[in-house]
């Protein structure tokens, strides 16, 4: 953070802090109010909608026992009727209409017509609606029972029309069908269809069997014959004078309407589910047992399906809630709680239907916080806008404020800003840049200051040059391309660790065309020093490389020639020169005082160290002797020479990377060309440093022997 924005900020803390203070705390206090308030209309709001929706779960609890009464009543009416009927003596036969007349074009019914009322659903899950005719019942015998075509009692069942019709017509839409079904297998159903399957018979409907069995009123879901849709079926016994059971009549009816959903909906939201449920055991525990729905999936269900023997269940993911829900119907009470329903969130209102039932309604939460949620969130807005308004008023305050510090303190920074300029200037490489402050303070003495300062950094321009030309000519003298020599694969590097260093390798071809020579030289220290010192013994090594005299006389005419530039100044240069005969099958070499070179044998794993005469460095003493010594090379060997630079690189944990290391790498790597088993060395060096600087030079020089010359 600059000074300026400092003094600025401090200006600012010591006049503002009591107005950001009040500020703070109005505005805390008016955000708190708006939140509190808030919460507490929207609670007051749920709470009212729950009251509401469980109201609506007893009216409509009430309503659909009014409706189960009066349909029950209804049933009883039918059932007397047919009573009358079945019991009177008639004469022939009328005109009616059996299943396959409906089906058959020139015997229908006239006012046979699709129908909104009744419908299929197909595959695809369109509706397909069905034809019917409210003029005329439809007459049904079972398969292989032509004979009760001619059944005298067709016409006392036809007797029965015009209750039907009037019954049909007062009912609404909620009424689906009435039936008659004869212990014979003679039925009538209205309003007439033809869409029976061949194998009907509904003497096999449970709703046909449990009515008989338990000779009163029986409630339950079925599948529609005719539509493949899901109904409820209130079926009676028909009695003859002597008491004996003649057959059932039923009555159909549209679970949806019966349940209220579209009035419901309109209410609250379509997305809102009715259940007639009851209690009951299911794997030793109490649960609800779904026996009437209004939120089912529509589609098409074979008529086959024995729902009533399916347990259908209400289930809720909180099951504590769960069982109080189901103790409090057992009980006969009524309520609302907040539970889930098929993983949503869910409002349940209920209400006690018909000995242990209930009437329940289920809407997903969200619905009924909507109203709430929005009321909240606008006085919430309101708070909001009075807390923005409090805020601007101190934003406009604070701004003034900030306007007078920033001009007072824009006038004591001034020299500061022309100093940073000038440090810009400095910076884009203009080094005639002068800074006059008159001020007679501090600011004056630090702009002396930076005008002194400028001298030495053109000073240390002027040397970072002369390293930058220092090292381009370091990089000069090292060799570009390795020689391409018959037989041999020769690849060699030097990475200094400075900008220049005191490491150096090169090669030559021996005197006589006595094969190839390889040089490789460290001299102590590494910086601009040691590059000197390279540079002189390199030119001295090039020039004695030309003599054709014995290879240690020629080392030894290099060593007084260094010794006699380097004189007392304690300075020195190791150095390793081999020269590989002409046909690669030996070589010759001088150690001066350098790490002996390495010769690795792949097919066998064995490696043997070059040592030959121990002898000084180069510059140390100029009467020095130099001995030659002699190796046998072999097809597939591989000779290192390298620098201290390697195995003594060290990492983090100040361990050196080792010969052992080197050995291996080398080993394991045998095969590759000698650039990529160079490469692999330098990447296993910085791997193995892993971050740390490099802390001296690197250099060496992979010979692989391909093969011999010899003819």
């Amino acid at each position: 953070m600059s000074i300026r924005t400092k003094l600025f900020f401090l200006l600012l803390v010591f006049s503002l802090i009591p107005l950001l203070v009040v500020a703070s705390i109005s505005r805390q206090g008016i955000l708190s109010l708006g939140q509190t308030q808030s919460e507490s209309l929207r609670t007051g709001m749920i709470d009212i909608l729950q009251g509401e929706m469980r109201q609506s779960a007893k009216d409509s609890a009430k309503l659909v026992q009014q409706q189960a009464v009066s349909l029950e009543f209804a049933l009883k009416a039918i059932v007397s009727d047919a009573e009358d009927v079945l019991n009177d003596p008639v004469n022939g036969l009328p005109k009616v209409y059996f299943a396959d007349d409906f089906k058959t074009v020139g015997k229908q019914p006239l006012d046979l017509a699709p129908s909104d009322q009744y419908f299929s659903i197909d595959g695809s899950g369109e509706r397909k609606l069905s034809s019917i005719s409210l003029e005329e019942p439809v007459f049904l015998y079972p398969k292989g029972k032509q004979y009760l075509k001619k059944d005298q009692n067709i016409a006392r069942l036809n007797l029965l029309k015009p209750e039907f019709k009037s019954f049909f017509s007062e009912a609404g839409t909620g009424l689906h069908r009435i039936h008659v079904t004869l212990n014979s297998g003679l039925h009538m159903e209205y309003p007439g269809h033809g869409n029976y399957p061949q194998d009907y018979d509904p003497r096999k409907r449970k709703w046909f069997t449990n009515a008989i069995s338990t000779n009163r009123i029986v409630w339950e879901r079925f599948i529609d014959v005719s539509t493949g849709q899901q109904i409820y079926t209130i079926s009676m016994p028909i009695r003859g004078r002597a008491g004996k059971i003649l057959g059932v009549a039923a009555i159909d009816i549209q679970l949806v309407q019966l349940l209220r959903k579209d009035e419901l909906s309109s209410q609250w939201s379509s997305a809102i589910q009715a259940f007639v449920v009851g209690p009951v055991i299911s794997n030793g525990k109490k649960e609800l047992r779904i026996w009437a729905e209004s939120g089912h999936e529509e589609k098409s269900i074979s008529w086959r399906t024995q729902l009533p023997n399916d347990l259908k269940l209400l289930q809720s993911s909180n099951t504590e809630k769960l069982t109080t829900t189901i103790q409090e119907i057992i009980a006969k009470k009524s309520g609302v709680v907040r539970m889930p329903l098929n993983g949503i969130d869910s409002v349940w209102a209920y209400a006690p239907f018909r000995e242990q039932g209930s009437y329940v309604l289920i809407v997903p939460e969200k619905v009924i916080t909507a109203i709430p949620d929005a009321a909240a969130e606008r006085t919430l807005d309101l708070s909001q806008n009075l807390y923005i308004a409090v805020g601007t008023a101190a934003f406009i305050i604070l701004l003034t404020i900030a306007l007078v510090a920033y001009l007072g303190s824009k006038t004591i920074i001034a020299p500061l800003i022309l100093m940073t300029d000038a440090a810009k200037r400095i910076a884009g490489g203009d080094l005639s840049t002068h800074v006059e402050v008159d001020t007679n303070d501090e600011r004056q003495t630090l702009a002396e200051a930076f005008n002194s300062m400028i001298p030495k950094l053109q000073d240390h321009l002027r040397i970072t040059k002369s390293m930058e030309l220092a090292q381009e000519v370091h990089n000069n003298l090292l060799p570009v391309v390795s020689p391409e020599i018959s037989g041999l694969d020769i690849s060699g590097i030097s990475i200094s660790c400075d900008e220049t260093g005191g490491d150096y390798f090169d090669y030559y071809k021996a005197p006589n065309g006595d094969g190839t020579g390889i040089l490789l030289g460290d001299v102590t220290g590494h910086g601009v020093s040691a590059a000197l010192l390279m540079a002189t013994g390199r030119a001295h090594l090039k020039h004695a490389s030309g003599h054709k005299l014995p290879l240690a006389t020629r080392i030894a005419e290099v060593n007084r020639l260094l010794c006699n530039d380097i004189g007392n100044t304690g300075r020195f240069m190791t150095l390793f020169c081999m020269e590989i005969s002409s046909d690669n099958s030996s070589a010759k070499y001088v150690r001066a005082g350098h790490d002996p070179a390495t010769v690795y044998t792949p097919v066998t794993g064995e490696t043997r160290d070059l040592i030959g005469e121990p002898m000084l460095a180069l510059g140390i003493f100029e009467a020095s002797d130099y001995e030659e010594s002699k190796t046998l090379l072999a097809e597939g060997e591989i000779i290192f020479i390298g620098t201290d630079g390697i195995w003594e690189a060290r990492n983090s944990d100040d361990e050196m990377f080792g010969r052992k290391r080197l050995d291996t790498l080398i080993l394991e790597n045998a095969e590759l060309p000698a650039s990529e088993i160079q490469s692999k060395i330098i990447d296993a060096v910085r791997e193995f440093q892993d971050g740390m600087e490099q802390e001296d030079d690197i250099t060496l020089v992979i010979i692989k022997v391909n093969k011999l010359n010899c003819e």
